[in-house]
């Protein structure tokens, strides 16, 4: 669904265009209007709309000096002027200013939707572009064998899709096979094996579709990462065991509650040296490193799930879920209850809404209590 926002000074203009789109825009939600460029330029900024259709001729500030500000702030919202025969005398100032598309008054209903469905189709290119770059992020961190920065260009990647497409269940599905059949490539050419996931499937719709938030598939999707590290990084007659292969064997296994002395022998070299070269090589100690590691790991989890506090610290190897507050409290500068308030909201109801207020499955038993 696109937004599209509506600056018409003439009542009659703003109906008309309305009716037009409710007949024929299938795919475009008109999310408010403006009669002057000052309401205009507030209104663009609060509603964040995709399509701008523009009159020239608007009190307060003109639509050339609207247009300039709107390009300036996001050169990529789509604007169409509309003008009459003798306001014409602007077009050269207007594609100095990147305008989109002109429109003649009286507007034409085929001309309208030509020139919206125009701006979708680059807008839908401009996405794609976008998705191919942070999805090419992920992949290039698979292929520097860099974990952590895998899962956190997985995380931007979904978070981009998500957003983009809000409910649109069938593109977010469309962007996540197109992105395991690139990962699927890279694993054979790296690994001589092709990936087992559900997601690879030829119609993964359903699969997509059981998740009903964008973490739940982000676990899925690293499940799958973790095998092709697991390839690479797990074959000791292959293994560098530089600081790169030591900190994605920390990051991938910071679950647990691992020591100096197992990322050593992991490694082949004693707790003593590794010591030494991991805070040079890194700059912090072991322990503040594996520490930063979970408290990212929570954080994404307090933010993205309802999981009880006391899970999560268990989770992540605290068996003292007080001693995991004072951790996360001394980390974040809040305590775990807070940073969840802090974050939750719009994303929970979003993710509300596109699971279609579908009640989330218990995953752990009531009988846990909270602590902050």
């Amino acid at each position: 669904m696109y937004k599209l926002f509506i600056v018409e000074d003439e009542h009659l203009e703003i109906e008309a265009i309305k009716l037009i789109l409710s007949q024929h825009g299938e795919n475009i939600e008109v999310v408010g209007e403006a009669s002057s460029g000052l309401v205009a330029i507030e209104e663009i900024r609060r509603l964040n709309p995709d399509i701008i259709l523009l009159d020239i001729n608007i009190p307060e500030i003109n639509g050339i000096d609207v247009l300039k500000m709107i390009k300036k702030e996001d050169h990529e919202k789509k604007v169409i002027l509309i003008t009459a025969f003798n306001e014409f005398d602007f077009a050269h100032q207007a594609i100095k200013a990147r305008v989109d598309d002109f429109l003649l008054k009286p507007i034409r209903p085929q001309q309208l939707m030509d020139s919206i469905n125009q701006s979708i189709a680059s807008l839908k290119n401009n996405a794609k572009e976008r998705f191919d770059e942070k999805m090419n992020e992920v992949i290039f961190a698979i292929i520097q064998k860099k974990y952590s920065d895998a899962r956190t260009a997985l995380i931007s990647y979904l978070d981009m899709i998500y957003d983009y497409h809000t409910y649109d269940i069938m593109s977010v599905q469309a962007e996540i096979k197109h992105f395991m059949e690139e990962l699927n490539i890279v694993t054979q050419d790296m690994c001589g094996y092709e990936l087992n996931s559900p997601l690879c499937s030829s119609n993964n719709m359903q699969f997509v579709n059981g998740y009903k938030n964008r973490y739940d598939l982000k676990i899925e999707i690293m499940k799958t990462i973790d095998k092709v590290f697991d390839r690479m990084l797990d074959n000791k007659e292959t293994r560098k065991n530089n600081i790169e292969d030591i900190l994605n064997y920390i990051d991938r296994n910071c679950y647990k509650d691992i020591s100096l002395d197992q990322v050593g022998e992991y490694a082949n070299m004693s707790s003593y040296y590794l010591s030494k070269i991991f805070k040079k090589e890194t700059g912090v100690n072991f322990v503040t490193y594996l520490t930063e590691r979970k408290i990212e790991i929570a954080k994404d989890m307090l933010a993205n799930t309802d999981v009880p506090i006391i899970n999560i610290a268990l989770d992540l190897s605290y068996h003292e879920p007080n001693y995991f507050s004072k951790v996360f409290k001394k980390s974040t500068g809040m305590t775990p209850t807070e940073y969840r308030k802090e974050r939750r909201g719009i994303a929970l109801e979003e993710d509300e809404q596109l699971a279609n207020s579908h009640s989330k499955d218990e995953k752990y038993p009531d009988k846990h209590r909270e602590v902050s």
